[in-house]
């Protein structure tokens, strides 16, 4: 808990120091779309409803708008979907069919080459658990942080491909003190709207 409230103060910081920079620079440097999917990999105290293990069993959409506030800096708003399929690890019996989650990030861009820009996020959200406990249905959301890298490939300046991982870090629908970890490797696509040409 004390991680996720030192994660938050920092993005809550960084985007204040931003902002009025960013003010200054003609906002929108930079408008973009985007839709990513990929595996979902889940570690923590849950098990495999087939195998007994955690793995990457199933997978991910995940879509959002980043908006660029200056040439590195940026925020971005996300929804993700995943048919996650696992049940946790105690003697409560609860299966999960669905996990969505909405996030907030600050994303900082480590460069600005016009073909190559890789970058580091983190940020904020929930996690909404969809499924069943003891035979009924459930419906249950906790706080969730995530925090990734990635590097958009972008052969023309108005689309680019997206490869990025992110960890997903929550706790459990029943027992909040455990942790869950879903990593996501995925793959996308950008559209890139609204260009500042050294963008």
């Amino acid at each position: 808990m004390k991680n996720s409230i030192a994660t938050a103060a920092l993005i809550f910081v960084v985007s204040s120091i931003n902002l009025p920079w960013a003010c200054g620079q003609k906002i929108p440097m930079g408008f973009d779309v985007f839709g990513e999917f990929g595996p979902s990999c889940l570690y923590g105290a849950v098990h495999s409803s087939a195998t007994g293990e955690a793995k990457c069993e199933t997978g991910r959409l995940f879509a959002g708008a980043r908006l660029r506030l200056t040439r590195h800096d940026a925020l971005e708003v996300s929804f993700s979907y995943s048919p996650d399929v696992f049940n946790e690890a105690y003697s409560l019996d609860y299966f999960n069919g669905r996990l969505d989650s909405h996030s907030f990030n600050y994303v900082r861009y480590l460069s600005v080459n016009s073909h190559l820009q890789p970058f580091a996020t983190v940020g904020m959200g929930a996690a909404s658990f969809f499924g069943d406990k003891m035979g009924v249905p459930s419906n249950e959301s906790c706080f969730a942080w995530n925090y990734g890298v990635g590097v958009d490939l972008i052969p023309q300046r108005f689309f680019a491909l997206r490869f990025e991982l992110r960890d997903y870090s929550t706790t459990l629908p029943a027992y909040l003190s455990s942790g869950l970890h879903n990593v996501v490797p995925s793959i996308g696509i950008v559209f890139r709207f609204n260009r500042n040409r050294k963008l």
